[in-house]
Parts: C-alpha cells; sequence; structure tokens
C-alpha cells in the first residue's frame, strides 16, 4: 500500500474517531512488501490453497512447504529463501503507526485481525512494536480460521465484546470487507481510501453464536465438575507419579500448595468455596505467616517452610484483604535476608538448603511489587536472574520444581502483566517467547497456561484453546498433568482439580 498523505490521515483519522473499535489488517494496512525483493513470485505463493492452510494453522510449516514445492515446481530450499526473503523485505507504513498511537491516546479499542501463518507472526512480532497499541491481536494461525470467512469476524465480535454499529474495519481486500459488513460493521477499504457505512440492520445481541454457546455449556460442565470436587474437599487432593500425566498416581493429600495454586488460578471460584479454601490454609499457619509445601502434620522431620508457598499464600491474603501489609512486613524482610551470595532470593527459610528457582523467585518477587516493596536494589540481583532465564530461553528445561516451561512463563506473565511499569524490559521478549510456544506440547495444563498467558497481553491462542476444549472429558473436567515435581524423587505431583482450574481460567478468560 502506498502511505496515505498527510490529509488522507487526517480525513482518515476524522472517520475513525466517530467509532469505539478499529480493526486493523496488518499486510498492505501498516505493514509493505518492498517490491524490489521479488515480491510477485512471493503474492502468486501466497494466493495458493496450500498457503491458506498454512495460514490456518491446519499445516506445520514443513508440511506446507513440502507440498507447496511439489504443486508450483519450486525447490523448498528457493521457496523457504522467497518466503525469508519477503519477511526480511516488508517495511513499516509510518503515518498509519502514528495513527494507531493518536488513536490509542483517544482511548479507542485497537484490534488487530490478520491472516497469517505462526512463523511470519512470530518474526513480525518480533521485529515491530506497533503491536503494543492493539488491545487484541487475532491471527489466523492462531484461530484456525481466516478472512473472509464469516466465523472469524463473528468470533472477534464475541470474543472482544463489540457492537458492529460501533466499529469499523480497515483492510486491503473487498472481500474480507464485504464479509464485516454482512455482520453489521463498517468499513473503510485501504486500497482504493472507500468509506462504506453498514447498511445492513443488525441485532446487537452477540450471545447467540453456536461457538460461544457451547463454551458457555462446557463452562456450565466444568464448573459443576470442579465446585462439587471443591466443595467436598477444600483442600485439594494431589497425586504423584513418576511420569508427568499421573497415569499410575498415587493418591497424595499430604501438601497444601495445590490449594493455593487453585485459589491464585481461578478467578471466578464461588465464594463459598473461596472462604472454605481459605479457611484450610490458615489452619496450617503457625502464627508467624510463614508456610510449609507439606500439611503441618505430614511435614518430614527437619523440613523447613518456603518462600514460594508463603508468598503465594501471604499474596492472595493480601488480595482479598485477610492480612494487612503491615502484618506481614516481618515475615518479608526475612525473605529478602535470605539470598545467596549472588543476592538472588532462595526457595527455603533455611540457610542449610541453598535452593533457587526462576519460578520461585517470579513469584516472590510478585509479594514485593504487591506490598510496593521501594527498595529496588534488594531485588536487582533476583530481577537479573529472571530476565536471564529467559533471554537464554533456560526456562524450555524447566525449572528446578516445575518441569514445564509454560509454568514459568505463565507465573512471569502474571508479574509483568500486573506491574508493567517495573518489568518494561521484559515485556516484549517475554511475548515473543509466548508465541514461540504456541502448541508446542499436548498436556491440556499446559495449553491452558498458553492460553491464559498471552491472553494476558492481547494475543488470541484459539490454538491451543480449541484442542484444550477437546480434551475435556465426559465429565466436565479434564485430566491430571504434573504441575510441580520433587527435585530429590522425581516425582510429580498433580491432579483433576489443578488442570480443571486452569482450564476454567482459560475458559473464562476467552468469553
Amino acid at each position: 500500500m502506498k502511505e496515505l498523505e498527510l490529509n488522507q490521515i487526517d480525513d482518515l483519522k476524522n472517520i475513525l474517531t466517530n467509532y469505539d473499535n478499529i480493526i486493523f489488517d496488518i499486510g498492505d494496512v501498516i505493514l509493505n512488501w518492498n517490491s524490489k525483493n521479488e515480491t510477485h513470485d512471493l503474492r502468486q505463493i501466497i494466493k495458493h490453497p496450500i498457503w491458506k492452510d498454512y495460514e490456518k494453522g491446519i499445516l506445520k510449516k514443513e508440511n506446507a512447504f513440502t507440498l507447496l514445492s511439489s504443486e508450483i515446481n519450486i525447490p523448498y530450499i528457493t521457496l523457504e529463501r522467497l518466503v525469508n526473503k519477503g519477511m526480511k523485505s516488508v517495511t513499516v507504513n509510518q503515518p498509519m503507526v502514528r495513527l494507531l498511537k493518536e488513536l490509542k491516546q483517544l482511548n479507542k479499542k485497537l484490534i488487530c485481525l490478520t491472516n497469517m501463518d505462526k512463523n511470519s507472526f512470530f518474526y513480525l512480532f518480533s521485529e515491530f512494536d506497533f503491536w503494543q497499541y492493539f488491545e487484541f491481536v487475532y491471527v489466523s494461525s492462531l484461530l484456525s480460521m481466516s478472512k473472509p470467512n464469516i466465523r472469524v469476524f463473528q468470533y472477534v465480535i464475541d470474543n472482544a465484546h463489540l457492537d458492529p454499529n460501533k466499529t469499523i474495519f480497515l483492510d486491503d481486500k473487498t472481500s474480507n470487507l464485504e464479509i464485516a459488513r454482512k455482520l453489521g460493521i463498517h468499513t473503510f477499504n485501504v486500497k482504493n481510501y472507500a468509506y462504506q457505512l453498514n447498511k445492513v440492520n443488525i441485532s446487537t445481541d452477540l450471545s447467540t453464536s453456536s461457538e460461544l454457546l457451547n463454551l458457555l455449556e462446557r463452562k456450565k460442565k466444568g464448573n459443576a465438575y470442579l465446585h462439587g470436587h471443591l466443595l467436598q474437599s477444600p483442600f485439594c487432593k494431589s497425586y504423584i507419579s513418576k511420569d508427568i500425566e499421573l497415569t499410575q498416581g498415587k493418591e497424595f493429600s499430604k501438601e497444601i500448595f495445590s490449594t493455593i495454586v487453585i485459589l491464585h488460578t481461578n478467578s471466578s471460584l464461588p465464594k463459598e468455596i473461596v472462604e472454605a479454601m481459605t479457611h484450610e490454609i490458615n489452619a496450617h499457619n503457625q502464627n508467624n505467616f510463614r508456610w510449609c509445601f507439606y500439611k503441618e502434620e505430614a511435614r518430614p522431620e527437619n523440613f523447613p517452610d518456603d518462600l514460594d508457598t508463603t508468598s503465594m499464600i501471604l499474596s492472595f491474603l493480601l488480595k482479598n484483604q485477610k492480612v494487612t501489609k503491615k502484618m506481614i512486613l516481618p515475615v518479608v524482610h526475612e525473605m529478602l535476608s535470605n539470598r545467596n551470595e549472588e543476592g538472588i532470593i532462595q526457595v527455603y527459610f533455611d540457610k542449610n538448603r541453598p535452593r533457587i528457582d526462576a519460578a520461585v523467585a517470579v513469584n516472590v518477587l510478585y509479594l514485593m511489587y504487591q506490598i510496593g516493596y521501594a527498595n529496588e536494589e534488594d531485588l536487582k540481583a533476583t530481577k537479573n536472574y529472571i530476565y536471564d532465564f529467559l533471554i537464554h530461553q533456560e526456562y524450555l528445561k524447566g525449572t528446578r520444581y516445575y518441569p514445564s516451561p509454560d509454568v514459568f512463563l505463565f507465573f512471569l506473565s502474571r508479574l509483568v502483566s500486573d506491574f508493567p511499569d517495573q518489568f518494561k524490559s521484559l515485556t516484549s521478549e517475554l511475548k515473543s517467547n509466548l508465541i514461540s510456544r504456541i502448541d508446542t506440547t499436548v498436556h491440556p495444563l499446559d495449553r491452558a497456561l498458553r492460553v491464559i498467558s498471552l491472553k494476558k497481553f492481547g494475543i488470541i491462542n484459539r490454538l491451543d484453546f480449541i484442542k484444550l476444549l477437546e480434551t475435556q472429558l465426559h465429565d466436565g473436567g479434564w485430566p491430571m498433568n504434573g504441575l510441580f515435581i520433587a527435585a530429590k524423587s522425581k516425582e510429580y505431583f498433580g491432579s483433576r482439580e489443578l488442570t480443571s482450574s486452569f482450564a476454567m481460567e482459560a475458559i473464562e478468560t476467552m468469553l
């Protein structure tokens, strides 16, 4: 797309400011291809039906390129070179980016809706920073559907809670714009600078799409399962096994950590369940505001309290006004005094157990920022440790106590999204790593973690979400997976309630 003249941008801004919600395409709207870099051949490739399936996430890159190579008689390596060269030729339409910034400052809800394969999205997301202006990002390969299918527009309307009459869509393809108008969305064709008001009388009742109705039914079944089990046993039972899927799991009802994880994770638990679970946790407080992974009666001899369980419990109690900052300051200072020689906060309240874990460090930092701890110097080494753990992708091997890479990213996304000013240097790198994890493992727990984490930054991971829903069992719950691991015995801990709690939160975030 040719960059718009200044007067055209002003005219476009005057049009767009009449709407609350503004949906942008990316290609030939915000990003342009460089015509000097063989983009003619590339444009022919991306029009092919096989590429369309690749854009929808139906085909992996290797399969798509192999099929395309055969179909259009271009060697695989040449095809890959063309695509990579095309990606690197992309330039930003600067006037449009300035317009995005101005619209964001006017508190408009800005939404990205684009047809793009996952690899291209990962590259472009890492390369450009205009994504920060979008409240929601919808990418075809993460949705398993693409424009101009009417379902994708209905999905965006439902998911982003849009009133079509207050929404305008900018695209360069007439076929996409025509479908949007059928659902009552106003449109602007950036190719020929054509603005069209919607002339279709559309109801603004958005609760009737079949996908939304199906999701609400799954939520109902999931809540019935989870709430029923937690009412019966507020202390969440866990299972242990040598394999992460806990197929031969033995019941283990001696820890309290699963209970606080559920309280932290599920934002829509009924009040009576929250109160019952909170009561059980407080019953194991020895009046020093420190907790152990194990129940008091099951604590192994000389096994110390730990900062992970303690920080998560205190964070929850503080958020729910069960404790005050003044009440917990003594234990906070204990935590800060429990650093190793490098200044990194450790796992246990025990100098004889010098253990560090990046996920635990994240959870302790969350509490520190929650209470407004002001001395950044005390936290600097721990923050650097977490930063390096992410940047060098050490998380891909899991942490000492959390085997899945997605657990670390989940806890970190919670920290960064809730305290954005303190973690600006991490945000972009975290988002890129979250995107790279999409659909990488099949465990329902991992899929739920990825859905929740990405949604915190407005990126809609429908690809993992659909596959998560497919694993919901007949009784409404989900299969168990190991969330954490005992470092010494190498036994995994988890439960159906834990997995189901994350799955239900994923559903909640996608409604």
